[in-house]
């Protein structure tokens, strides 16, 4: 291993996982915008992409060769709130997990209370899927056979794993509970 790259690898290794807020602010702001509403879902989304990486910071460090980072910093780990809302308490975990925590700063608390929260109650992918749901897949979700976790990536990402397959879904069944 050369010294750049020994320096890059320490840098990285040294940098705290945190909750960036600059995605959820950005986001939020385009949405804000009273002319998007009108604009067909598929127009929304592409010019919120837009919006996204024209106003994105561009992280980059001395010696890189490749940049960019998901935030503006290394291990700074971005929120989708039109997918998922995170709450306030939500936040105040991950920021005290024993294992693995992400440092949540002042500021993106007061950015999540004073406008990420309050611009996306309601409207998330979350919320207008649960209005739809039928009460076996909310008493299966109650049951944690699927989790906040699954919601904000990949089906298939989170699942119950041996227990589910040792025992079935019926132990599972919230509405027998």
């Amino acid at each position: 291993m050369n010294d750049r790259i020994r320096k890059l690898r320490d840098r990285s290794l040294e940098a705290v996982n945190r909750i960036s807020g600059e995605r959820a602010k950005l986001i939020t702001e385009y949405y804000a915008q009273e002319e998007i509403s009108i604009l067909p879902v598929a127009i929304q989304r592409a010019s919120a992409f837009r919006y996204f990486l024209q106003h994105k910071a561009l992280y980059f460090e001395a010696g890189e060769l490749i940049i960019g980072e998901r935030g503006e910093a290394p291990k700074a780990t971005p929120t989708y709130p039109e997918i998922t809302l995170h709450s306030l308490k939500d936040l105040k975990i991950l920021n005290s997990r024993e294992k693995v925590s992400f440092q949540v700063t002042d500021e993106v608390f007061d950015l999540y209370k004073n406008q990420i929260i309050p611009f996306w109650k309601g409207k998330t992918n979350r919320d207008r899927i649960f209005t739809v749901l039928d009460d076996n897949w909310k008493a299966a979700y109650k049951a944690g056979i699927f989790t906040e976790f699954q919601e904000q990536r990949a089906p298939g990402h989170t699942v119950l794993g041996h227990q589910l397959f040792k025992k079935g879904f019926i132990p599972f069944n919230a509405l027998d509970s």
